[in-house]
């Protein structure tokens, strides 16, 4: 079995680290495979939504130190990550790339490049034994993605954020929920079953119109107000053009569900 799974059920595209003995440490072939299952799951149209989430006692233990030790990054890797950004994409990082919802169900440690990913998804929640560590200072590190020192400051505030890249200090799930990381803490038992409902919801929408909302979401993050303001207006006038904006129109007029066509 491959170290990271891609499945589709239904409209949810189920994404999962798959080194249980290893408490799902980050290899680079990994994150090879990681990259593709993306890739997949952003030109596939039945896949509406994606759910992230770890095989056993963990979500991932970040880097496999080992690895790393023996084969330490290139410059050609971090330049390739770094250039690969698409500007029709919502953002550059590897999950928030997708103009789909992710939704990352924590099980366990997410710790180091774990962390760095669940901050790369659009909702999180996790089981109550899940646990968070930014830990790269004590590795004489910086957050290898980017994302803790970026998005970690406008999910939490720069205060918090400070503290936890600073400190690496691990925090509960409920410490997470209550600096706003988090959506949701659910037992461990029913996180799965929790992160399919969230998929479910999130996807009812037309699927155009979530990918743009998902865009202008985090794109404008960056930008001033009217320079949003004029992309936003073009976008609605390309939304109202659509074949979605008149079928989201007529179920709702026909009393029924709409069949979205993505166009």
């Amino acid at each position: 079995m491959a170290d990271f799974e891609y499945t589709v059920e239904g409209n949810i595209g189920l994404m999962r680290f798959n080194r249980p003995e290893r408490l799902n440490a980050i290899t680079y072939e990994m994150l090879a495979l990681i990259e593709d299952a993306v890739k997949r799951a952003g030109a596939d149209d039945r896949v509406r939504t994606v759910v992230l989430t770890g095989a056993g006692r963990a979500f991932s233990a970040g880097t496999d130190l080992n690895q790393l030790q023996s084969q330490g990054p290139t410059r050609a890797r971090g330049e390739r990550y770094a250039n690969a950004y698409d500007p029709d994409r919502p953002a550059p990082w590897t999950f928030l790339a997708l103009k789909k919802p992710v939704i990352c169900a924590v099980n366990g440690a997410a710790v180091g490049l774990g962390a760095e990913f669940t901050s790369q998804c659009d909702i999180r929640i996790a089981g109550e034994s899940a646990r968070f560590g930014w830990v790269f200072v004590h590795r004489g590190l910086v957050p290898d993605t980017g994302a803790g020192t970026w998005l970690l400051p406008k999910l939490i505030g720069p205060q918090n954020a400070a503290y936890l890249l600073y400190s690496g200090e691990i925090i509960s799930a409920a410490r997470a929920k209550e600096l706003g990381y988090l959506l949701e803490v659910v037992p461990d038992a029913q996180l799965q079953d929790r992160a399919m409902a969230i998929a479910a919801a999130v996807s009812r929408g037309g699927p155009l119109a979530t990918g743009q909302v998902k865009r202008l979401l985090f794109q404008g993050l960056t930008r001033d107000p009217m320079e949003h303001l004029k992309d936003h207006v073009k976008t609605l006038e390309t939304m109202f053009a659509s074949e979605d904006f008149k079928e989201g129109v007529a179920a709702f007029l026909e009393k029924r569900d709409p069949a979205w066509k993505g166009r």
